[in-house]
């Protein structure tokens, strides 16, 4: 039997399951829906769990296809770039390591390639501090952000996340053009995607720039095998039904050493089927501040 996947449609299930129809769930049960496939993403010690229809017919793929619009597409690829670079971090740095902002005084304000020159330049002196000190071989992620200024230039300031290792104010020296804050990176369940969201929450709209980039030896997030059988077609339908029950259930069973943080199961208007996704952490890398809340609620 031939079959079509629904992974390349993410974008196009778009609403919530939670609290949906009768007529809703029909699409759950359609005799379209061939089977559900499981992909897990290993990031640190977080992990990511997407599970997405496979069609029996090319009816679904059909449909798909004719629903992906050009602005869909673009949406879709800034979101997966987005996604990737946020894989890439929780893989890479821990509590170990820096976040570092980089800002510029007013009468040095750059343009952008003057801009992506300026924090090359800069990756570089930190590069050679760091060899200079004997220190871990640098691993970075930058990315640059355009703001509003004063409505004549655009206000550019500097995200950079390194391994740690050099002293704050070692750092702050290697940065020319105006204030410099170092932090450490707190992750919140072994999770830095907050952190992540917050330095790409702009939106890439300049060609000229690339926005983010990264060291070349950052060790890639694993993904684990697809799998075909770990969620059945009615017990999609019960998440979908009541998914803050059934996926402790769930995934507990299939991760017995991760903790869920959150699960989302949403439908399509447009193709038959649910798209589910979760996220774990492992229960050891559990924050001590949560635990230390938790401890003194009791």
């Amino acid at each position: 039997m031939a079959t079509y996947s629904g992974k390349s449609y993410e974008f196009l299930f778009n609403d919530y399951a939670a609290g949906i129809s009768e007529d809703a769930f029909e699409a759950l049960r359609h005799k379209n829906v061939f089977k559900y496939r499981t992909r897990i993403i290993y990031c640190g010690d977080t992990a990511e769990i997407e599970i997405f229809p496979i069609w029996n017919t090319k009816t679904e793929a059909r449909a798909a296809k004719a629903n992906t619009t050009k602005e869909a597409q673009a949406a879709v690829n800034e979101r997966n770039a987005k996604k990737a670079l946020y894989r890439k971090i929780n893989t890479n740095f821990t509590k170990d390591d820096f976040h570092i902002t980089l800002t510029y005084r007013n009468h040095e304000l750059p343009d952008e390639p003057q801009a992506l020159k300026d924090m090359q330049n800069f990756i570089r002196r930190v590069r050679h501090h760091y060899r200079k000190r004997g220190l871990p071989t640098l691993k970075y992620v930058y990315v640059i952000e355009f703001a509003d200024g004063d409505g004549r230039r655009k206000r550019i300031h500097h995200h950079v996340i390194i391994n740690g290792g050099a002293a704050r104010n070692e750092i702050k020296a290697l940065w020319h053009f105006g204030r410099v804050g170092v932090d450490e990176l707190e992750p919140e369940d072994g999770s830095l995607e907050g952190l992540a969201r917050y330095i790409t929450k702009q939106p890439n709209q300049t060609k000229q720039t690339k926005r983010w980039q990264a060291s070349r030896n950052l060790k890639p997030y694993t993904k684990k095998r697809e799998n075909n059988h770990v969620m059945s077609k009615r017990q999609a339908e019960r998440m979908a039904k009541d998914h803050e029950a059934a996926a402790p259930l769930l995934f507990g069973k299939l991760m017995p050493d991760y903790v869920l943080d959150g699960c989302t199961v949403k439908r399509s208007k447009f193709v038959a089927g649910v798209y589910i996704n979760a996220r774990l952490h492992l229960e050891s890398a559990t924050t001590t501040k949560r635990g230390a809340r938790n401890n003194g609620a009791n």
